[in-house]
């Protein structure tokens, strides 16, 4: 099976791959997207305090340019993955739509977690995400 280049890139940075670092990758490219350069940008990641979870930390802050070494993100215990980004007084949230932190967990699979990941990197933002604004 043939990755993308930002998936092997992700894939080098995390030790392997996975559904959370993956979703952890999108969610941290919507933020650098709507913020620009990450000079000023700060992200707050809720998530659960254990892997695999917390695997989404991880692609937040290869997608986004944030990271503990710089002190720009922070991680918050939480049940769902969800992270906030801000910048110049603006905001904007990103978590999983209803139901699809629940369908992960049932799904995930070391086994496959290659074909998740490309699943995930690949289904359309609009479907897994919730974007809002403030």
């Amino acid at each position: 099976m043939e990755l993308p280049e930002e998936l092997i890139a992700l894939q080098r940075f995390h030790g392997h791959l996975g559904v959370y670092v993956t979703l952890g990758l999108r969610m941290g490219a919507i933020g650098k997207r709507r913020f620009g350069h990450y000079k000023g940008l700060t992200a707050t990641v809720q998530s659960h305090t254990e892997p695999p979870m917390r695997c989404v930390l991880d692609g937040v802050q290869f997608s986004s340019g944030c990271t503990m070494g710089k002190g720009n993100i922070a991680l918050e215990p939480g049940s769902e993955p969800e992270v906030a980004f801000e910048k110049d007084g603006r905001s904007v949230r990103i978590s999983l739509r209803p139901g699809w932190r629940e369908r992960i967990d049932r799904e995930m699979s070391k086994d496959k977690e290659i074909e998740q990941s490309l699943f995930y990197y690949e289904i359309p933002e609009s479907e897994v995400f919730d974007v809002r604004e403030g």
